[in-house]
């Protein structure tokens, strides 16, 4: 859910300062993910347009690269079988 001004488009509703975010390994880069799903979104409907970098390498991609960086991405996180709420914490 999220909170509409009337100035702009939707704020999303932040708990506790938190905000969901997507690390991009090739820019060493935390993205919330509205922003990730837009580029990803981006890439997709222009496969031959070259974009300054993929998801996982820091030179030039076209966008056919980058929706196969992001479809072997949700490969590696449905074979890792870990639940979503412990990504990205530490090890015991």
């Amino acid at each position: 859910m999220s909170h509409i001004t009337p100035t702009g488009p939707p704020e999303p509703i932040r708990h506790g300062g938190n905000m969901r975010t997507i690390t991009i390994p090739a820019i060493d880069k935390a993205v919330n993910i509205g922003q990730y799903i837009k580029a990803v979104k981006l890439a997709i409907a222009n496969p031959e347009t070259e974009f300054k970098h993929g998801l996982t390498c820091w030179w030039p991609c076209k966008g056919k690269d980058i929706r196969q960086q992001f479809l072997a991405g949700i490969m590696d996180r449905i074979n890792e079988a870990i639940p979503y709420i412990d990504r990205g914490r530490e090890a015991l």
